[in-house]
């Protein structure tokens, strides 16, 4: 486990900044690893439709520490966790970050995230700008870039390559989904492993008034095999906890991830999938805050 050094790790990675120095890992430390996107609304509580800033800038949000081995701790300070939010703050929050993007999307664009405090929810999304490489909209940035190497992305599939995979879907209907429409489809890889999402949420169509409101807000994740759609992972709560894909990355030890945000009416959070024993598991829930 990660335990008490990961307060070392930002200390050191505070002091390494400060002396405007890249903060590098030993082989067996944890990484820090933050969400950015360039959707204001994206790294926040709520249903809003965000705005797009403009090229250069985006949000910055701490999310978990993870290990060259796969392993996944979470700060003292999240949605569920409050009592160490000063802490964090402190050590970590209220000093200057550079992170490197190690998604697919964004490789290699160096992010400055700005100091950050905390509000009355706790939340310590801030401001950053990036450069380097372009960001269209979101990726998963790191303190140090040592772990990762590259792979593929979690990919949107256009209507022409989706509509095969929304047909096989539609079996699913109504005992697991309540419709076929409005769903993106995304492709991805988790070690050796060719998945799919499948997603519908808010922002979709937060400005179409004609929009069947009665629809759930769908995060689900299979597999095709024979022009069949097989069900691995189906979020339970599809009234008003809205799950968005930001990014996957890759471990040079093998490990791959599948990286989200879940946004409800008044918190935050992020979930982690990764495949352990063979099979899709869901290995880190945290972060994040609430009101």
């Amino acid at each position: 486990m990660i335990g008490a050094f990961k307060w070392l790790l930002l200390g050191a990675s505070v002091t390494a900044l400060a002396q405007g120095q890249t903060a590098v890992s030993a082989p067996d430390e944890p990484v820090m690893l933050a969400a950015v996107s360039r959707d204001s609304g994206t790294l926040s509580g709520g249903f809003g439709p965000g705005r797009l800033l403009a090229p250069g800038k985006l949000k910055v949000e701490p999310l978990a520490l993870v290990t060259p081995t796969g392993e996944w701790e979470g700060f003292d300070c999240g949605w569920d966790r409050r009592k160490g939010c000063r802490k964090f703050e402190k050590a970590y929050l209220s000093k200057p970050h550079i992170y490197t993007v190690v998604s697919a999307d964004g490789w290699g664009a160096t992010v400055n995230s700005a100091p950050t405090t905390l509000d009355e929810c706790s939340v310590f999304t801030g401001s950053g700008t990036y450069s380097g490489a372009p960001i269209n909209g979101t990726a998963i940035a790191a303190s140090s870039t040592e772990m990762f190497t590259t792979g593929p992305s979690a990919r949107r599939l256009a209507s022409q390559e989706a509509a095969p995979i929304i047909k096989a879907i539609s079996a699913l209907v109504p005992a697991k989904l309540d419709s076929t429409k409005e769903l993106r489809i995304y492709s991805f890889s988790l070690e050796g492993q060719d998945l799919l999402v499948v997603q519908r949420h808010y922002r979709d169509y937060a400005t179409n008034p004609n929009f069947d409101q009665s629809l759930g807000l769908i995060f689900a994740i299979g597999t095709m095999t024979q022009g069949h759609f097989h069900l691995l992972h189906l979020k339970e709560n599809t009234k008003d906890e809205n799950e968005l894909v930001l990014g996957t990355i890759h471990l040079k030890s093998g490990h791959d991830f599948l990286i989200t945000t879940v946004n409800d009416p008044e918190s935050q959070l992020f979930r982690i999938y990764g495949i352990k024993d063979g099979r899709l598991t869901l290995v880190y829930s945290g972060g994040g805050a609430a009101c």
